[in-house]
């Protein structure tokens, strides 16, 4: 099995490929290009479909109830990723490389596991919901607009404790061994 430092050497070369210089010799173009347009419709879906969510709750009075704010943080976190992590996705694929270099791998990875984990506790907080209305553990206890603002803002919480700590230079954010976007290297 290679080692990451093989990972990281061009194959054509012994010299180390740089993922913010060039793209990967042995990945051709034309998957970058087919990424590329991959990425741009599910981001654009994506943006539509959460700005739908969001504008109707806010626009229909009568979808403002303490379930829904959950979806619209929901929706909040998924349109950010999209925003943030889709466009910067469409640029750095269209090139098949890092282009915009260290400090925008650092947004972007950052950006995208924030918002992530929003998305995922958000939706482990309606899962939640969902099991104590069916299955009445706690008898009927019913999700009041309390409860879904201590959701949303530990959910929020929650994640900066998890995504501040690469910033700060406890591990850091990277770029993916494909070279085009950015992780957590915990």
């Amino acid at each position: 099995m290679p080692t990451n430092d093989s990972l990281l050497a061009s194959p054509e070369t012994s010299t180390e490929w740089s993922p913010f210089k060039s793209p990967l010799k042995s990945i051709e173009l034309w998957n970058f290009q087919l990424l590329t347009a991959l990425m741009f419709l599910i981001t654009i879906l994506s943006i539509a479909e959460n700005f739908i969510v969001i504008v109707v709750t806010f626009k229909f009075k009568q979808l403002r109830q303490p379930l829904n704010y959950i979806i619209v943080n929901l929706s909040v976190a998924d349109f950010l990723v999209s925003i943030v992590g889709g466009s910067i996705s469409i640029a750095t694929n269209s090139r098949g490389y890092f282009y915009l270099g260290p400090w925008a791998c650092v947004i972007e990875g950052f950006a995208v596991t924030f918002f992530g984990i929003v998305a995922l506790w958000s939706l482990s907080i309606l899962a939640f919901e969902r099991y104590v209305v069916i299955c009445r553990p706690l008898g009927n206890l019913r999700l009041r607009g309390k409860h879904s603002a201590i959701g949303i803002l530990f959910v929020w919480v929650f994640s900066l404790i998890w995504t501040i700590p690469p910033i700060m230079g406890w591990s850091s954010y990277t770029p993916s061994k494909i070279g085009t976007t950015c992780e957590p290297n915990w």
